[in-house]
């Protein structure tokens, strides 16, 4: 491999672009293999770009796109583990969590492949299991596919070709032909370090290479009793042509079937055939010499991603030939670590210590350089000592286990635990706000393409087939209108538009200034009011006086709403009850009645007390990012608590309800409670009227009712209060009190109509 990388590069080396894959098997709850059919509820697998059936019908490939850093990185897996996790708590089933079944039955037909689609996969599949056995394609792994950063490694190449007649596409395929056998010939530190498949059941064999001689061996998945093909498959690396050329003569000659079965621990990447890397050249080289990582809910640890990247990255430093004697030697070196007993001294100590210095010499260039020397000396340590090796730490775990098969087992329903914890959330996607996260769920559990774009934003793009969509904030897309959102900003535009369609709202007035406003007081002090900025959401700024407040009180009403905007407006108050309508394309999905924040009173504790143990709930957490939001303890609930004669520190009355808040909002601490089967039709009707007089095809209708049980009339009156063009999606999908509507799934099925149908139900 020429010198072509400067140190100075390594920063940006550090960027390059990593995916995973990871394998694992569906079981019951006493770890035998699930005979369930792979899920409907995880869309289509022959496009899904997620979550894949591998070999076994029971054997589900979870993969991650391209990302640059180790966390994004497991926050994909993270949310991938967690819809898998979902549906498989409906069936009892775990997640085999090693890569080693601990668990074969004698009668191998109970063993279904995959039932794909595609007749020819599944010919593939049943050929596999004929030629190598079932037993070997149960074996799960990690692959892990990279490609080096082209911003730096496409303009060293150039320099490199300048002058000579080579053109880049050529120089890079052999650029990446040469990582290629460099890292064949030293991957069997990462074997030494990472394995951790040390057992297998008991009842265990391949049809090509016999029943393994021992247990016990530090990974029986790269040994020669994992995956490997018929001995005389040998395909050179000395070049992408001899590469190729040889997989498609093994192919011919029949020793395989397809190109895809040359099990190599190098695959190079860019379609099918390979043929066409000929002619366009390699994107990304696949490593998939990974045992799963059973200590890591995810397969493998953000550490260990990091220090696989800073190896690979090493290798590109490492400025020596390397010939196919030298790939050779390093096949025979893996296979002898592999094989080695778990606890057997390292076979070249030297040359470990080699590695790991170079490692470190590039870790110093990198800003995180702390970190990773951290690591570099954690695995010094097991350098020295076998037993700290992830297989050693396992082989030495088991021992102290019942069996293989119910240590796996305690581990797999550990993590099933962790799958499910706060399952409102998304896992990995925790830093979107609560309803973008549940849009998000429904798109990657039904196969839709996912790009962040701003995650501080909420903006995401969806693909599905050839279908692009833009969407934020959950329920913000191209199916709405710019205006219809500015008309819903503004109170005043939203009032007099449905004033104009005949449909109810409060009566009131609106001012430009302090003063004015403070001067309206001698109309509406005998009355009722609600005092709220023009142009805000979730309740912020507004105050409620449902009886007449006050000169003091008003006042510092009007300055508080002055506070959010530059225009207020002073409103009749409507009472009854406060309804949410969450409406789509005139069609109301879910209604929700809101009640403000408020604490049950005990007679022993003050109500700062009382708020403190309220805001332990496990759904209560930060605004937007939790089914409830923490009850704040501000000068709004300190006037509400003053008009019921209170403060933080009154100890009121056992059982007597303490409201924090006049409004309702959730994002302020109330709760809300589902009433769409409750409601009466008309004031769905009239609630659809008001999104549709607004043009919006997503957007929430707030309606006070006094009984909407009732029909409307002039004893039973109801108005429309507000109108918002970015409604709260987890108000009805985790309700504090009711059903759960899964609003984001109809999101998601708006925007891509061909997955209602896919997915085979609306919910």
């Amino acid at each position: 491999m020429k010198e072509i990388l400067k140190k100075e590069d390594i920063q940006l080396l550090w960027d390059s672009t990593v995916g995973l894959e990871r394998e694992t098997k569906r079981v019951n709850e006493d770890g035998t293999l699930s005979d369930n059919p792979h899920s409907d509820q995880w869309g289509h697998r022959s496009y899904h770009p997620y979550i894949l059936t591998d070999f076994a019908e029971a054997q589900l490939e979870l993969i991650t796109p391209p990302l640059k850093s180790s966390k994004e990185i497991q926050n994909w897996l993270a949310a991938s583990h967690q819809i898998v996790a979902t549906t498989n708590e409906e069936c009892d089933e775990l997640l085999w969590p090693l890569s080693t079944p601990a668990y074969i039955p004698d009668n191998r037909d109970l063993v279904s492949v995959a039932q794909l689609s595609d007749p020819d996969e599944v010919a593939y599949r049943e050929h596999l299991a004929v030629y190598y056995g079932k037993d070997v394609q149960l074996i799960s792994g990690i692959h892990y596919n990279i490609e080096f950063n082209p911003e730096v490694l496409d303009h060293r190449l150039e320099e490199a070709i300048a002058g000579t007649g080579t053109d880049l596409r050529t120089a890079k395929s052999a650029y990446y032909v040469e990582f290629g056998r460099r890292y064949l010939r030293y991957r069997w530190l990462l074997t030494y370090l990472n394995s951790a498949t040390p057992y297998v059941s008991e009842n265990y064999g391949t049809a090509l290479y016999g029943k393994p001689h021992k247990q016990g061996m530090r990974s029986i998945r790269q040994s020669r009793y994992g995956y490997r093909n018929h001995p005389e498959v040998q395909v050179s690396f000395d070049s992408l042509e001899e590469f190729v050329h040889d997989i498609e003569r093994y192919v011919n000659e029949g020793y395989l079937m397809l190109e895809k079965e040359f099990y190599s621990d190098v695959r190079f990447r860019r379609g099918a055939p390979l043929r066409e890397m000929l002619k366009d050249g390699i994107d990304y080289i696949e490593l998939r010499n990974f045992d799963i990582n059973p200590l890591d809910p995810y397969g493998m640890s953000i550490e260990d991603m990091d220090f696989v990247k800073l190896f690979t990255i090493a290798l590109l430093f490492k400025n020596e030939p390397t010939s196919m004697e030298d790939v050779n030697f390093g096949h025979q070196l893996n296979q002898q670590t592999a094989e080695e007993d778990v606890l057997a001294p390292i076979a070249d100590k030297d040359e470990a210590y080699m590695l790991l210095d170079l490692m470190a010499e590039v870790a110093s260039e990198l800003p995180n350089a702390d970190y990773l020397l951290d690591i570099i000396n954690d695995k010094r340590q097991q350098i020295e000592r076998p037993d700290l090796t992830l297989s050693g730490r396992i082989f030495k775990e088991v021992q102290t286990a019942p069996s293989y098969l119910e240590y796996g087992i305690k581990l797999a329903q550990d993590y099933q635990e962790i799958y499910l914890k706060d399952n409102y959330t998304m896992h990995g996607f925790e830093n979107f706000e609560l309803s973008t996260q549940d849009v998000l769920k429904e798109a990657m559990r039904l196969g839709v393409k996912i790009d962040v774009i701003d995650a501080v934003d909420n903006f995401v793009r969806f693909t599905f087939k050839d279908q692009v969509h833009y969407v934020r904030n959950g329920n913000m897309t191209s199916l709405d209108s710019l205006i219809s959102y500015f008309m819903m900003e503004n109170k005043v535009v939203t009032k007099d538009i449905l004033d104009e369609n005949g449909i109810a709202v409060p009566q009131g007035e609106q001012f430009n200034t302090a003063d004015k406003a403070k001067q309206y007081y001698p109309i509406i002090k005998d009355k009722a009011i609600v005092v709220k900025p023009k142009n805000t959401n979730y309740g912020i700024g507004i105050t409620i006086f449902n009886e007449t407040p006050n000169q003091d009180d008003y006042n510092e009403a009007i300055d508080f709403a002055f506070e959010k905007d530059d225009t207020v407006l002073v409103e009749e108050f409507i009472e009854g009850t406060e309804l949410r309508f969450y409406i789509k394309n005139g069609e109301v999905l879910a209604i929700v009645e809101r009640q403000p924040a408020f604490v049950m009173a005990d007679g022993k504790h003050t109500v700062s007390e009382l708020v403190d143990k309220e805001n332990e709930h496990p759904l209560r957490g930060k605004a937007h990012f939790a089914p409830l939001t923490w009850i704040a303890k501000g000068r709004e609930e300190t006037s509400v608590l003053r008009d019921q004669g209170l403060t933080f520190d009154s100890i009121p009355a056992d059982g007597e309800k303490v409201f924090l808040r006049q409004n309702s909002n959730i994002s302020t601490g109330g709760i809300s409670i589902d009433r769409t089967d409750e409601v009466l039709e008309e004031y769905k009707v009239h609630a659809a009227e008001a999104a549709k007089a607004l043009g919006s095809y997503y957007c929430g209708i707030d309606m006070m009712i006094n009984d909407w049980t009732e029909p409307a009339s002039e004893t039973n009156k109801y108005a429309i209060i507000e109108a918002n063009f970015n409604p709260m999606i987890t108000l009805h999908r985790f309700p504090g009190i009711g059903q759960e509507r899964p609003i984001g799934l109809h999101v998601v099925y708006a925007l891509f109509p061909e997955l209602k149908e896919i997915d085979g139900k609306s919910k």
